[in-house]
């Protein structure tokens, strides 16, 4: 009886109330956690994406004597699914492809960073010879040249993508956090675009002589 008294106490209003503190809960405990999970895969896809492309740009340079224009250009190509909007069916329009390129070239040649980490200046200080009018690491005879030679002939490049956030919330608040987290001045121009940074690198024996262009 006592019970039954209590329960007919209850204002009828405290059912719905109810229903909006379950979902107010859901709203800033649960849905955060679901935008953060989603950023992070979406930045899983990209690195996998810059791994790819990063390997790609190197082989380009392996037989263009590691010129940064031709990896750039070939890092864009390989980067046009991160630029591109699939259409009926997951078909890009020839349109849409174009524009996704001309995007991940600007991107490529202006925002993000290409760095050829092996050989080095110094590498072709020491190992250098002069052919057509300039001096270039040899990559002919490979195998009867000296081992410094051989290792100048491995090129190594790291690229530094600036990956765009599409997430809301999730994307603001990881710029946000990375802005104090990390500390690399590499990354800062991809932080001031409120961008992440992604980093790949990629190594591959040179298949033709290593141009003094290529040393910046």
């Amino acid at each position: 009886m006592r019970a039954t008294r209590m329960h007919c106490l209850r204002h009828p209003n405290q059912h719905g109330a109810t229903l909006i503190e379950f979902a107010l809960a859901l709203l800033l405990g649960v849905m955060p956690m679901v935008l953060g999970i989603l950023q992070m895969a979406a930045l899983l896809v990209a690195k996998n994406e810059l791994n790819l492309a990063t390997f790609l740009a190197a082989r380009e340079g392996a037989v263009a004597g590691a010129e940064p224009g031709v990896m750039e250009r070939m890092l864009a190509r390989a980067l046009v699914p991160l630029y591109v909007r699939a259409g009926r069916g997951g078909v890009a329009a020839p349109g849409d492809v174009a524009i996704a390129y001309a995007g991940a070239l600007a991107d490529a040649t202006t925002l993000d960073s290409l760095r050829v980490l092996n050989p080095t200046r110094g590498d072709l200080d020491r190992l250098g010879t002069l052919r057509g009018g300039q001096r270039v690491i040899p990559n002919d005879s490979i195998e009867f040249r000296p081992r410094a030679v051989q290792d100048a002939n491995v090129l190594t490049i790291e690229v530094t993508h600036c990956q765009k956030l599409v997430v809301p919330l999730a994307g603001p608040a990881l710029v946000a956090a990375l802005r104090v987290l990390d500390l690399d001045p590499r990354h800062q121009r991809c932080l001031a675009a409120d961008r992440a940074p992604v980093v790949a690198r990629a190594s591959i024996v040179m298949q033709s002589d290593v141009h003094a262009a290529a040393l910046r």
